[in-house]
């Protein structure tokens, strides 16, 4: 399946996003997006194979995406380090990435916020800083692009619980009072209540990195712009429908946005002015992130 049909089947909402990109970065992020779920369903998809497999897998992604040989058979991973070399994004970024993948290709449970933001940028932070030069912004608007991808990050987890829960996983921190069986099957009405004030804390910490990475979209090359701000307000809203849906809905399905509702936020954002996110009152790269800056690739 070629880049841009991967896109298109697994990133419903950036897909439509990334129709408002300029071509080359259109072509650019449908390229890393493609490689980024590839080296994702290796981590997670026990369909692909066992861990043992899976591992092995992403060990041959890592070697080919960081060390493309030039005169090598082309592949989605060494076309995409080419890519990436050639958008001159740090090694060490991509290291993290692979590493981040790899240790969380087998079950697992977070404790507190910050190894829950620790993963979150490992594993997305850290492809919003390979997507900023593809979008033309300078290496000062790092923190922006980690603020984007760790706020989306944070949605899709807010999204996936019973399905991570499936896979012996729970991202949702030990530390707000919750364990995997909570969050996965809350067994009466209390229980409910008590899962869902730990979904809703976790898309309130969302909502203050898209107000932070809102902020330095103005840092973005102009001609793509639009295809950022739609892209936020899209993943978002997200957050917002399983919020408005509420405790009783959130375990009968998993969420998501319909085409209509789509192409209403798209008129709107086109026809009208977006209101950028309301600030937290607080600076999440400095408060929420700063213990990271021992991590190799994140920007101090």
């Amino acid at each position: 399946m070629r880049p841009q049909a991967i896109m298109n089947h697994h990133a419903k909402s950036f897909s439509w996003a990334a129709r408002f990109l300029s071509p080359d970065a259109r072509s650019d992020a449908a390229l890393l997006y493609a490689f980024a779920r590839t080296a994702d369903d290796y981590a997670d998809e026990d369909a692909l194979g066992s861990l043992q497999d899976r591992l092995a897998s992403l060990a041959d992604l890592r070697s080919q995406v960081l060390n493309p040989v030039a005169d090598a058979p082309a592949t989605l991973a060494s076309i995409t380090g080419r890519m990436l070399r050639s958008h001159e994004v740090p090694r060490a970024v991509l290291f993290h990435f692979m590493d981040s993948l790899q240790a969380d290709a087998g079950p697992r449970t977070i404790q507190t916020q910050q190894q829950l933001l620790r993963f979150a940028y490992g594993v997305a932070g850290t492809v919003g800083q390979m997507m900023r030069p593809v979008l033309g912004a300078p290496a000062s608007a790092d923190e922006y692009a980690i603020a984007l991808g760790v706020a989306m990050q944070l949605t899709n987890i807010a999204r996936d619980v019973v399905e991570d829960a499936q896979r012996g996983r729970c991202y949702i921190p030990a530390q707000w009072g919750v364990s995997a069986r909570l969050m996965a099957a809350p067994n009466n009405a209390h229980e409910r209540l008590q899962a869902f004030a730990a979904i809703e804390r976790l898309l309130t910490l969302a909502d203050d990195f898209y107000a932070h990475a809102h902020a330095g979209i103005g840092a973005i090359e102009a001609s793509n712009q639009r295809a950022i701000r739609l892209a936020t307000l899209l993943y978002q809203s997200i957050g917002h429908q399983i919020v408005k849906r509420g405790p009783e809905l959130f375990w009968e399905g998993r969420c998501s946005l319909s085409t209509p509702y789509k192409l209403w936020l798209i008129a709107r954002m086109l026809l009208a002015p977006v209101r950028p996110p309301r600030p937290s009152g607080r600076n999440v790269w400095r408060s929420d992130l700063a213990h990271l800056a021992d991590t190799p690739g994140f920007p101090v």
